[in-house]
């Protein structure tokens, strides 16, 4: 990741202050806001300048927030911190009355809620009803799913109905033997349904949103369906589609061998020589912005500053009994902005991403917007 250019951070930060229009980025999905409150136009100047300066005392609040519905999931898809067991955090599913409570304590600072962090989101019963309260308080709100949650038309009409902005699919190739060698235990033709289901439902209502994406993990075993993809995903009605590289290392997992495409385009990583011998280039100035660009909060209410952080082995706080503000201004998050400014291999999650050294700024390597879809967020909080 780039250093933020201080000329288009000014530029930026005028048009913010004085038009109240900002254009957020999450997973290289850009979110452009109109209308900002002065209280959230200041709040991001803020937190731009913070990010800028690289400073250890926080003034407002990150805006993004990431928030866990559940840490649990119906597949086990290989390199998933949920679904190859490295995570040890207990089950848990968050309850909707800590949800509201994070929820009103943000709303006047954050902007983008992303509704996912480890965990299918949508095996929460109060999913629906959580991404309604949201849209109430000005957020917009944007979500990633495996896909096996809308095979009926009254659930696809639910969430089309919830004001959900952007909805995620992930299919990782297009027939049922190649999908499921990654994601494990998943139904393809379900996934499909579901789609399906979301596009008939959003048409019926007459709606723009969700924004319907078709995300792609270009692997070993079905890069050689790339060519079909853009084709197979507008059949489905889907409004853009995302290529991504595959994390081939977590934890002690390491599946280089197995699901790293051949093709150089979609691999992760530059190396010197062959990549089984994995003399990978590493960058020497990796710049992350995720502390100050986004707040973490897992399942069972604890505050972490990445999700990579998947066993809150640095949490800093918990919502379930203590003040978002005073938490994000404690010591212990002092502590690690010092220590995240000074070296990022003191810090075991920082020090084992698989972000560091990437050869180009995100995991996704393209992205089609299928049509003449174009959307636009409004928020008058």
């Amino acid at each position: 990741m780039k250093r933020p250019s201080f000329r288009n951070a000014c530029i930026a930060g005028m048009r913010l202050l004085l038009q109240g229009k900002y254009t957020l980025s999450f997973d290289q999905i850009d979110f452009p806001i109109d209308k900002l409150s002065l209280r959230k136009r200041l709040n991001l100047a803020i937190q731009g300048l913070q990010l800028m300066m690289r400073t250890v005392k926080r003034i407002g609040v990150p805006p993004i927030l990431q928030l866990e519905p559940a840490n649990i999931c119906n597949l086990s898809c290989l390199t998933c911190a949920t679904g190859s067991g490295l995570m040890k955090r207990a089950p848990a599913m968050m309850p909707f009355e800590l949800y509201q409570k994070i929820i009103d304590q943000v709303k006047d600072y954050v902007c983008l809620l992303v509704f996912w962090s480890w965990g299918e989101p949508f095996l929460n019963k109060d999913a629906f009803r959580m991404i309604r309260y949201a849209k109430a308080q000005g957020l917009i709100v944007h979500t990633s799913t495996n896909g096996h949650f809308f095979d009926t038309k009254e659930k696809a009409a639910e969430v089309v109905g919830s004001g959900l902005d952007s909805l995620i699919f992930a299919v990782d190739g297009l027939d049922q033997k190649t999908y499921e060698k990654y994601r494990r235990h998943g139904d393809l033709g379900r996934v499909l349904k579901s789609i399906e289901n979301v596009v008939a439902a959003r048409s019926l209502a007459k709606l723009n949103h969700p924004v319907i994406v078709l995300r792609f993990i270009v692997m070993k075993h079905n890069e050689h369906q790339v060519p079909q993809v853009k084709d197979f995903a507008e059949s489905l009605g889907v409004d853009i589609v995302t290529f991504r590289s595959a994390v081939v290392h977590r934890g002690e997992i390491d599946v280089e061998k197995d699901i790293a495409p051949d093709s150089v385009e979609y691999r992760q990583y530059n190396y010197e020589g062959s990549p089984s011998k994995k003399n990978r280039v590493t960058k020497k100035n990796s710049y992350c912005h995720r502390p100050y660009a986004n707040l973490t909060v897992f399942s069972n209410g604890e505050v972490v500053h990445c999700e990579n952080d998947f066993n809150a082995t640095m949490q800093f706080g918990n919502l379930k009994d203590s003040d978002l503000h005073k938490i994000i201004s404690s010591s212990e998050d002092g502590s690690f902005l010092r220590m995240f400014r000074r070296n990022l291999d003191l810090i075991p999650f920082c020090r084992d991403c698989e972000m560091r050294g990437l050869k180009r700024r995100t995991a996704n390597v393209k992205s089609f917007v299928l049509g003449e879809k174009s959307e636009k967020y409004e928020t008058n909080h």
